[in-house]
């Protein structure tokens, strides 16, 4: 009987590929020698021996399968290296190391090497929209917050957040020194113009520190000796010395006799025209040059708006004539930031840390360097890592950038060959180089500074603009209260500077505690702390050539899909402000979802002239309290649906509200409640309660919360049991009107009669049988029970109410709620 050869068949081959062999491989294990012996068949193999030659050979054959197989491994593991497909539960965007093609240049998106499975993975999943924000300051967090708010992020859209450095905040970022004190980059004071900026704020920080500013120019008059002079300086000619003050009154004397009526060609002669050669010399001269860097004449006249107060000469006059009789003249108070706050912990870089926390983290990506943009392919290559660095490039389909105009032009890529004319244009923009110098000190601040919030500093032999008297925002800018204060000097350079040496950290420094000395503020032992930064782009210059270069460069970006916004995404001063630049991002993601009109960036001086309310963040009930002075504990309960109108005379709530605003004290309850509504009449609440801040005393629920149910089912407050009927003049009881004689506060009775009023506002005559109503103007109402009427029915009430603090038309209104609101409305 012949041994069997081991010689595998092709069915035994076909059963081991079926059992998981590799192709050509058999998986059992053959016999290496065999016997030719026939006897031998039935035993075990004894040991036997080889040639070396023979062994290689027989080896040979395996070694070079096991030898392809891991050379292919090793291919596939090379080859799909060069895809980096990160994944998010909620955010799944594609992100690709950069293919290079033969030429080392990128590929397009769609000539990027891909598996079948991820390009059957991609064509499985909904298109979604891709937004790509660059930067992450206030413009930035403002485009992120409205696009959540909006509810994006979601199935929708897939938002991307490239941020260079390990925090947001940008140019309103903070940094706590080695010695325990906190600097911010320049001043940046709370006060704004947008109702959605400042609930945002209110939601996201939750203490705060409110302020009145108190703001002077510290110059050297025409006797060499310096003083200050509160703010605004052209509004406070009578503090100046006698020389100074007659060359400012012969300047405004002559353009009030002879107005120039043409417009002016640069600042400068805006200057002339509103203020006379006298002011323009002693200070808006000095001053501007000071903190722009450049000329008045090298400057548009576009950008003042708001920013620059015009003086009355009559004004001026009657305070230089009571100051020399003796009297002391009432300072001039203006401006948009007469009363700020400021975060009580953490500065301004905590405010947009916080604004940050209310948004996804997996949107934000720091340390993540955007190195160019590709406007036709439509990607960003980023460069990520702190000390191992590697390039990505991040497709996206709308691209929000906060970088500086003229830098991210230059970032740009495209074929279209008029980017290199926009480049040429950008370059053309100016700006300035800022420096931040902190000087923390020991011992107890000067009383000249100690009633301050700033100081502006327009003579040239001052090496700062500005002083702030940082320690009197927050006791947390110093390690401990009262041991410590701090002064934070910015100081300006030219964006093409000479002379380095000057503009060096050491001499910068040196010469701020210098100047501080000298002026007799701080002693040179005080000093425990010397901070110090330098930023590349400090302030935006309004120059001549401004608005004609943003008025090519934007429109052509915006056909790129591109919206560039900000302090310097913008480039405009005017709307710079952290409010303004907040609002910009917002304004923009409104733009690019809903196509609404933006209003900040191409229109700040409509933006600035009033109250912006067109926003709000929706809520499903609101509280909206009438203030003067009464105590609040009992609305800590309901303090994140309370809107609170503040008629007295604080600087600012004891704790947080979801909303708190200063209202001027006229009409008692009625105006507050009547602002509302027409502030708001399009944008309100499901559910609106009204009462006053009197922990709802006199015949009103116990609490707020039960006026919800009550409005919607058509009872808007606690009606008395018989009809009013009364409809000539209010029949006040015994002794009341007396009691707010004696508080100084008496009623000024009404021109017209209830009746008359009544009729007024419906246009038809009061009913004989009366109306319903209820006391203590306490009530609820749904937002279709308000709409019932239109807004112009409101602003009638409200006239009635706007002339002085305590009307007796208040008291008809107090009697006109119930029949307003009664009722249910089901459209």
């Amino acid at each position: 009987m012949r041994t069997p050869h081991n010689h595998t068949t092709t069915r035994e081959l076909r059963q081991s590929r079926g059992r998981g062999g590799i192709s050509g491989v058999p998986r059992f294990k053959p016999s290496i020698c065999r016997s030719n012996s026939s006897s031998q068949a039935m035993k075990p193999n004894p040991p036997c021996s080889m040639s070396p030659l023979r062994r290689t050979r027989r080896l040979l054959p395996r070694v070079l399968v096991l030898m392809m197989v891991l050379t292919l491994g090793l291919i596939w593991k090379m080859s799909s290296s060069n895809i980096n497909v990160e994944k998010h539960v909620e955010h799944d965007m594609m992100i690709r190391q950069l293919p290079k093609s033969v030429d080392g240049t990128i590929l397009k998106a769609e000539d990027w090497p891909t598996s079948s499975k991820d390009t059957h993975a991609r064509n499985k999943e909904p298109r979604k929209h891709r937004i790509v924000i660059i930067g992450s300051g206030p413009t930035a967090l403002g485009a992120a917050k409205r696009l959540y708010d909006l509810g994006q992020g979601k199935d929708n859209s897939v938002i991307t957040i490239l941020e260079e450095l390990g925090r947001p905040g940008g140019l309103a970022s903070s940094t706590r020194d080695d010695k325990g004190f906190l600097w911010d980059v320049g001043v940046h004071v709370v006060f704004s113009h947008y109702t959605y900026f400042d609930r945002v704020l209110n939601t996201a920080v939750p203490e705060w520190n409110y302020r009145r500013r108190a703001s002077f120019a510290f110059m050297k008059g025409s006797d060499q000796n310096r003083r200050f002079i509160p703010y605004p300086v052209q509004n406070n000619i009578h503090v100046m010395d006698k020389i100074d003050q007659r060359r400012c009154i012969r300047g405004l004397e002559e353009i009030t006799k002879n107005p120039i009526n043409r417009n002016p060609t640069n600042f400068d002669e805006w200057l002339v025209q509103n203020f006379g050669e006298g002011l323009a010399d002693v200070f808006m001269r000095k001053y501007n040059r000071k903190i722009w860097t450049v000329d008045t004449n090298e400057m548009n006249s576009a950008w003042v708006g708001e920013r620059v107060a015009v003086p009355d000469i009559e004004e001026i006059k009657t305070k230089i004539k009571e100051v020399d009789s003796g009297k002391k003249a009432k300072d001039s108070e203006w401006g948009p930031n007469l009363f700020f706050r400021f975060p009580k912990y953490n500065g301004t870089g905590g405010i947009w840390e916080s604004v940050a926390r209310l948004l996804p983290n997996h949107w934000f990506r720091f340390h993540e360097k955007v190195i160019s943009i590709d406007v036709d392919r439509k990607f960003v290559v980023v460069e990520t890592g702190t000390d191992i660095k590697m390039r990505y490039a991040l497709e996206y389909d709308t691209l929000i950038s906060t970088v500086p105009l003229d830098s991210f032009t230059f970032s740009l890529k495209s074929k279209d060959r008029s980017l290199k004319d926009m480049r040429e244009l950008a370059s053309q923009l100016v700006y300035t180089h800022t420096h931040i110098v902190g000087v923390g000190l020991t011992g107890q601040q000067p009383k000249s500074l100690a009633d301050k919030s700033w100081v502006y500093f327009p003579d040239s032999d001052s090496p700062f603009y500005r002083v702030t008297m940082f320690s009197n925002y927050s006791d947390d800018h110093v390690p401990k209260e009262g041991l410590y204060w701090s002064l934070m000097c910015e100081i300006a350079e030219p964006q093409r500077s000479s002379n380095p040496s000057y503009w060096s950290r050491e001499n910068l420094i040196k010469e701020s505690i210098e100047a501080l000395v000298l002026y007799g503020f701080i002693t040179a032992d005080m000093v425990v702390s010397k901070y110090y930064q330098r930023f590349e782009h400090g302030y935006p210059v309004p120059s001549l050539k401004r608005d004609i270069i943003l008025n090519v460069i934007q429109p052509w970006l915006k056909t790129k899909g591109i919206y560039s916004r900000g302090r310097f995404g913008g480039w405009r001063y005017e709307v710079a402000n952290q409010d303004h630049s907040f609002m910009q991002g917002v304004e923009a993601v409104d733009k690019i979802l809903s196509d609404v009109p933006e209003l900040t960036y191409p229109d700040p001086n409509l933006a600035n002239s009033k109250k912006n309310t067109d926003r709000t963040i929706p809520l499903d009930y609101e509280i909206v309290i009438a203030h003067y002075n009464e105590d609040l504990d009992w609305l800590k309960p309901y303090a994140d649906h309370t809107l609170l109108y503040h008629q007295g005379k604080d600087l600012g709530p004891p704790f947080q509200f979801y909303s708190w605003e200063r209202l001027e004290n006229l009409g008692r309850e009625a105006h507050a409640y009547l602002h509302h509504i027409t502030t708001y009449y399009d944008r309100l609440a499901d559910v609106t309660v009204f009462a006053q801040a009197d922990h709802m005393s006199g015949r009103c629920y116990e609490t707020p919360l039960e006026y919800i149910d009550s409005a919607k089912k058509g009872v808007p407050c606690m009606k008395l049991p018989e009809r009013y009927r009364d409809w000539g003049r209010v029949k006040f009881v015994e002794g009341y009107l007396e009691a707010y004689e004696k508080k100084g506060d008496p009623i000024q009775r009404a021109t017209a009669t209830f009746r008359q009023v009544y009729e007024h506002l419906y246009g038809h005559k009061a009913p004989r049988r009366g109306i319903w109503y209820c006391w203590n103007a306490c009530f609820g109402a749904t937002k279709q029970q308000i709409r019932r009427h239109p807004p112009e029915f409101y602003k009638k009430a409200l006239a009635y109410v706007s002339r002085c603090s305590n009307q007796e038309e208040a008291h008809y209104l107090e009697r006109l709620w119930y029949h307003f609101f009664e009722g249910v409305d089901t459209s």
